[in-house]
This record gives C-alpha cells, structure tokens and sequence, in this order.
C-alpha cells in the first residue's frame, strides 16, 4: 500500500502578496482547502500564528471551519511557530519565543496545539530538534532531497517514518520531496498531464512494501493566484480536487493526514531509523535546488545585512533588561514582536508596504527597548552610588587603594616589532604575528606559543599544492569585492603600517582606498592572551548588492592533524554542532551560476566558529549586534597529497534573485582570533 499525505502551506506574509490582497488569497487559495477536506481528502494544512491570527481577523468563519474539520478529523493542522523564520540564522532563545508564541496563538484560536511541525522554509539544523521537543511537537517535516545527497541513507528509508537527531534526543520525521511538489505544480499549472503525473506517483508504489510519500508539501497560494503578477489564474483547485480524485480511486493508496502516516508507520520495517539530516558538506539544510539556500536569508534581499544586525541589537537589548530583573510581562511583547521582525519573507522579494512595516516596526522596538534600559542603567547607577558611599564611610578603602597604585603592578612586557622584506613581525610572547606590506597587512603566520609551536593561520603561496584547483595564492585578513558582472577588488596593495603600543597590546594600522571606497582595517595584538583581532572600518559611497567578503581566515596544514580536524558552530539550536572534516569537501563559498554567488553558510547563531584536533583550536568569533555576518567554509583534500586546504570566510553581501540593496556611509566588523589547547 502507498500511503499518500499532503501539507499544503498558507502563508499571508508572503513577500510579495500585498495587504489588499489577503481576502482574495483566503478566498481563492485557502477555503478551497477546507472544500476539499469536507469531500474526503485528508490534507494537512499549515499556517504560522501570524498568519492564523490575520485569517482569524479577517474571516473567523474559516478559522471556525478549520478547527471542526481538524477535531473531526477531516484534516490536520500543521504548526510552525509565530513566524516563517529561519530558525538555523536565529539564536536559540529567540526560537523558543517563536514557538512558545506559536502555541499559546494555537491555542486560543484552535482550541490545541499540533503535534506536526513544517520546518520553516525547510532550513534545518540539527540543534531545531530539541527545540521542537521542548515546545511539544512531536514530528517534523523536513525535505528528503537535499538531507539524502551527503547522507546516502538507503532507499527504503525515503518511504517510511524515521527519527530525526537532535543534540539532546530525536523526534519523528516525516519526509518532503522537493521533485514531487514540482511535479505536483506542474500537473496543476498545465505543464504535464494528470495521467502523466500519476504514473510519476505510481512509480514509488512497491507491491509487496507498505511505503509513504508526500504528495505535495509546498505553499498553497500558487494555484489560482500568482504572488506579484496582476493576472491570476482560474480553475486550479478544481483541477487539484480532479487530481485527488484520479489518485483515491487507485485500490494501491490510502490517503492520509501526516498524523495518521505516522501512527500507521509506528513498527513498520525502514521506519524509525535514527537519521542524521545535517552534513558536513551542509551543516544547515535547505530544500529545492542549490540556488535556493539560506545565504539569500542572511546576507542576501533587501539589505538582510543591515535587518538581521537592527535584530541581534533588539534580541541584545532584550537579554540586557532580563538581566536587570525587569519582569517576563513586560518583555513578553517585544520578544514575540522581535520572532515577527526575524521572518524570513521579509528577507526576499519583499514589497514595499511590508518593507516600510518592518522598518517602522525595527526602529519602534529598537527605541523602546533601548529606553527601557537607559531606566534601568540609571537605577542601578543611583543604587551603587548610594551603597559605594555607605561603604567607603569610615572604612580604609582609599588607603589601600593609594598603596595598590605603585608598588604591585606589573612591569608591561615590552613587544618585539621588526620588518624586512615587506614582512612586518610582531611577537608579544603570546603571540606571534607576520603581515605582508605588500599585500594589505594580509597576515603571513600567526601562531599562538604556549598552545602550539606551529603557525596556524596564515598565508598559502601559489604552489603549495599540486592540485590545480589551488593554483592560487590564499592570504588571511583581507577582504574581497565582486560586482555582479564579475569585476574584482581586493586590498592586497602595499601598505603603510602605523604601530601603538600599550601595556596589554599591540595596535598595527593601515589606511587602502578601493574602487569601491575607503578601509580601514586595524590588528591588535594582545600581550596576555592567546589572541588576536582584525576590525574593517569601510566607507562606501554607493555599494550595491554583490558579493562582499572579508574576514578571510587561511588554516596551515602543517599547523593541524586533518585525521582529527573539526569544526564546530550553533546553529540556531541550544549547544555546539561539530562536524569532522577529512573524507569531505565543503565549497560554501563558490558560486552556483553567474546569478547565484554562493551556495551555503553556517547559521553561526552565537557568533563564533571553531576549528581544532585533537590537541588545540582556534575561533573565530564576532559581534553580530555590531554588524552582521555569516560563515562560510571551503574544505579541500588535494588529489594525491597527504595535506588538505581549509579556509572560513565571512560575507556581508552576496548576490541571487531576491539581493537589491545600496550601502552609503560607514560600516565596522570586528574578527577575534582565540587559541586554546583542546
């Protein structure tokens, strides 16, 4: 028997589907849907609490409709959280509030909670599932394509009910196929025939198997509707309906809801294997084809940079006045406000009356937030004050502080700087550093003694590989420009160093002006610790969207065992994923077409990345609420050496269909490079 579930997704904040539209879209896309269940067919419907509550205020006679067929039974509502957000680019904490938010709308509205979650934009990590445990869901529904091309699970696992792991547990998993919701929007646009797409369908029947697949799994606004066209079409549910009723009638289905699927799966041989979705070719997952990957969410649109930076600040300031003691009441409504402000439609195709809410709704969280903290920064301020002065009554305090200010502080270590052969060197005695005057200030070797004798990172010259693929010098510390027509602009010229130095570091400064403005780019180099930081001050004077990469980091191989070699990010989840490397072969940062300039990244959701062995590691860390960026990794074994190539990156810009954005003015990023022994 092939048992058939659908999940058609609703989805009102859909980036280009305006305002004035949200009747006719609950008209034409979504009652149909109900009409359909009511004549038999069990689908499975999704909406995010935002989406439902808009609905609600709209048309609460559909919102009515929908929770008595759900408690018959007639279909099964899908949730997703308060938001379509892409969980993966959002810390931890702000996940939960999303789905907390999403079940107390549930709720109220529905009478219950699902039990069946849609992973947003079928983006996944695997640190989500824990999160979906924690907020009682049960089962996911996350795409087979994409999890299966580095996971080589074998074929039977495709059509049955598996687990997914998490970090902490797993959680039943339901597949989405990528293939067969195209094939489904073809049969229904007119593309392919019904007998045609059948036959597709039949063809994952096994006679002598009890199998499950998805029929369609995907948004139900494009039939007789057209996101950002004026001519809309007619007759595609109609055309939906005929094309269930051709595939009811086959004595070899059994149509059900995902929920059913599942309890029928439960024992079912191939089913409920624990299964790894992420890779480490693709630590987060996304569905369709390489072009549609979470890069366009994070650095891509309209100016996601510049959003996602304006959301870590409100999620920031939000941690700070929890930090204060300022009660969960009162913060209730900036946190689900920020889920909202964190949604994904907001990072593409945008339109511009959803573009101007986000912008009003931002600056107005932003505002109050803030001034809530100032409050309570003045509070705290008065009370010290006041404690600070019972204190120092009648106590020996100033006395000790006079005799602390001479005799007990330490000698400042002085650095050791020299250059020759435009190679600037700077050892601290925790850390040893060579830049390239002729190349930027790109960092030749920095090494870190007292975790290893070896350099680190650095700079690979061009034929340190056979590899062909490498043919190229690859530095470390500079930064990297690409128009959308192909043009290229690097910092790699002579530069003129300008060192300070102080008792905890060493400051080494340069000036480079670019085709595309001016950098500022600035080392400093502590005398204490095991660490070293790059900060790029860029002034543009009208930057549009391209690809736009700097904190570029270069692994020595000498300087690691690649049988060992790791690395390690959050990913939107509560703890660290780590994924080995040797065996692999990442290239997050090549383009996939001429149109698509990247074709992945880390969520990074803590700020920082990790690369270690088994005896030491080096991070890489930033401040997003300063200025957003996102990881990305290239991870290469050379044909027939016994060595590898790893370098991270981190991009401000990149370019697909949804990037249009104009950068005016300053912008700063700060990199700090840690090394500790493992």
């Amino acid at each position: 028997m092939l048992n058939l579930y659908s999940v058609f997704h609703c989805n009102l904040a859909f980036s280009m589907i305006p305002r004035r539209h949200f009747p006719a879209l609950i008209e034409r896309c979504y009652w149909p849907l109900l009409r359909l269940a009511e004549k038999g067919v069990p689908l499975g419907i999704e909406m995010t609490a935002w989406t439902l509550n808009e609905v609600a205020n709209i048309d609460p006679v559909f919102v009515s409709k929908l929770k008595e067929l759900w408690d018959s039974g007639s279909c099964e509502f899908i949730g997703s959280g308060n938001s379509q957000a892409i969980f993966p680019l959002i810390p931890a904490e702000v996940n939960r509030w999303n789905l907390a938010a999403g079940n107390r709308h549930y709720e109220r509205l529905l009478g219950r909670r699902p039990g069946v979650a849609l992973v947003n934009e079928q983006t996944y990590s695997r640190g989500l599932v824990d999160l979906y445990r924690e907020a009682g869901y049960e089962t996911i529904i996350m795409d087979w394509n994409n999890c299966c091309q580095h996971n080589h699970y074998p074929k039977e696992f495709k059509y049955g009910v598996q687990r997914a792991a998490g970090i902490k547990g797993d959680i039943n998993l339901l597949w989405s196929h990528s293939i067969a919701f195209q094939k489904f929007q073809r049969c229904v646009h007119g593309e392919i025939g019904v007998e045609e797409y059948v036959d597709y369908l039949m063809s994952h029947h096994e006679p002598s198997r009890e199998r499950a697949f998805v029929v369609y799994s995907n948004d139900a606004e494009v039939f007789d509707f057209r996101p950002g066209q004026v001519v809309t079409a007619m007759g595609e549910y109609e055309k939906i309906a005929e094309i269930y009723s051709r595939i009811a009638s086959d004595k070899r289905v059994s149509l059900k809801t995902p929920g059913a699927v599942v309890e029928r799966f439960k024992g079912v041989p191939d089913s409920m294997n624990i299964v790894r979705l992420e890779s480490s070719e693709t630590p987060v997952v996304c569905k369709k084809q390489e072009k549609y990957n979470p890069v366009r969410w994070a650095v891509a649109g309209r100016d996601s940079v510049h959003i996602n930076t304006e959301c870590f600040r409100i999620f920031e300031n939000i941690k700070s006045l929890e930090g204060y003691g300022v009660p969960q009441e009162a913060l209730v409504g900036y946190k689900e406000m920020l889920t909202l402000l964190w949604g994904s439609d907001f990072r593409t195709n945008t339109e511009d009356e959803k573009f101007r809410w986000l912008q009003d709704r931002l600056g107005w969280v932003k505002l109050e937030t803030e001034r809530l903290l100032e409050a309570e920064k003045a509070k705290k301020t008065i009370g010290m004050a006041v404690l600070g002065a019972n204190i120092y009554k009648g106590s020996h305090v100033g006395a000790i502080a006079s005799q602390l200010s001479g005799s007990d502080k330490k000698k400042p270590v002085k650095a050791s700087t020299s250059s020759s052969e435009n190679i600037l060197r700077v050892a601290t005695g925790t850390v040893v550093a060579e830049f390239l005057e002729n190349k930027g200030l790109a960092i030749k070797s920095l090494s870190f003694p007292g975790v290893s004798d070896k350099t680190l990172v650095g700079t690979l010259p061009h034929g340190h590989y056979e590899d062909m693929r490498l043919g190229a010098d690859f530095f470390s510390g500079h930064l990297i420009h690409v128009t959308r027509d192909g043009k290229k602009t690097t910092d790699l010229k002579h530069a003129h160093p300008v060192i300070d130095e102080d008792d905890a570091m060493v400051n080494v400064k340069t000036e480079t002006t670019l085709d595309i403005g001016t950098l500022w780019k600035t080392y400093v180099i502590s005398k204490t610790e095991h660490e070293v930081s790059v900060t790029y001050t860029l002034k543009v004077n009208g930057l549009s969207a391209s690809s736009l990469r700097l904190g570029i980091f270069t692994f020595i191989p000498s300087g690691f065992d690649v049988n060992g070699l790791w690395f390690e990010t959050v990913n939107g989840g509560a703890a660290p994923e780590r994924f080995y490397l040797k065996g692999h072969e990442i290239a997050h940062d090549e383009p996939v077409s001429q149109c698509v300039s990247a074709s992945g990244c880390l969520g990074a959701t803590e700020g920082w990345v990790r690369v270690g062995d088994g005896k030491k590691s080096v991070t890489i860390s930033a401040d997003r609420s300063k200025l957003y960026s996102v990881p990305m990794l290239n991870f290469k074994e050379p044909s027939s050496e016994e060595t590898f190539f790893l370098r991270l990156y981190h991009s401000l810009g990149e370019v697909d269909d949804t990037a249009w954005w104009v950068w005016r003015g300053y912008n700063e990023i700060t990199f700090k490079i840690t090394a500790a022994k493992s």
